[in-house]
């Protein structure tokens, strides 16, 4: 079983690939940023935000550029770093900390649940490896709470949904412009007992994945890898590749909390 800073330094090199993998995608589509794009600083900056001057002069085009690029070159060298050295990790984890939030705080909308558990995931690495001991443990602790708390009530919500549970519901996502794949989409409305199953088995595993805490360990690692499944297939069908990283990322918190519980 891995100590509290090998869990933190687990947690990093997976979380820091993925912001990465964010940071380059938003360094490839810079002229989004740029005077007429989408999130130019023009746009997303037109209220008052809320901090220091000299934060806000980061957020400007060519500036905001330097702090992708500061993500990008810190995540890459997460899953390198953090095998070797934990001050190194230490000090990564908190450079990609202090730019994920900037990042949040320049577009605070349009965020969503991988952007969350990423911050999460990155501040739990952060706290574990600066300070550990106690305080490590229960940042892991709570960064478990936050992964199976997450699972269940999208399980929850998805229940309650009658397209949920009559499985036309993926074929309706799968059919978007943003997160679509027609020729999926098509597959599931002719073979409509295909999506039912698809969609119960995405509610089982939600609402059950808290198990993993008390499960031994072959079913808790069936249930993770069940998990990691999931979010890969998420990322085939529809792009969301930001959440395989920052949901798997926080999976070694619960494998050290798992352990902690059953011993």
């Amino acid at each position: 079983m891995l100590n509290e800073t090998e869990t933190a330094r687990a947690i990093l090199a997976v979380c820091g690939a993925g912001l990465a993998v964010s940071a380059g995608r938003d360094l490839r589509q810079r002229h989004e940023f740029g005077e007429g794009g989408a999130l130019a600083w023009a746009v997303v900056g037109a209220y008052p935000h809320r901090c220091p001057s000299a934060v806000r002069a980061l957020f400007v085009r060519d500036r905001y550029r330097v702090v992708l690029a500061v993500q990008c070159t810190a995540g890459l060298a997460a899953p390198v770093v953090a095998p070797l050295s934990a001050p190194g990790s230490a000090v990564l984890a908190c450079v990609l900390l202090t730019t994920l939030l900037l990042g949040l705080h320049r577009n605070d909308y349009g965020t969503d649940g991988a952007d969350q558990m990423a911050a999460l995931a990155l501040l739990t690495a952060a706290a574990t490896l600066t300070v550990g001991g106690t305080v490590g443990r229960l940042f892991l602790a709570f960064l478990t709470g936050q992964l199976v708390l997450s699972y269940l009530i999208a399980g929850v919500a998805k229940l309650v949904s009658p397209s949920w549970r009559d499985g036309s519901c993926l074929a309706q996502i799968l059919s978007t412009d943003s997160y679509g794949s027609p020729t999926i989409a098509a597959l599931l409305r002719s073979h409509p007992l295909v999506g039912a199953l698809m969609a119960w088995g995405v509610m089982l595993l939600e609402v059950t994945f808290w198990l993993a805490l008390v499960l031994p360990g072959p079913p808790r690692w069936g249930l993770l890898a069940a998990g990691a499944a999931l979010h890969l297939g998420i990322a085939f069908t529809m792009g969301l590749t930001t959440f395989v990283f920052a949901f798997i990322g926080a999976y070694p918190a619960l494998v050290f909390t798992a352990g902690s519980l059953t011993g």
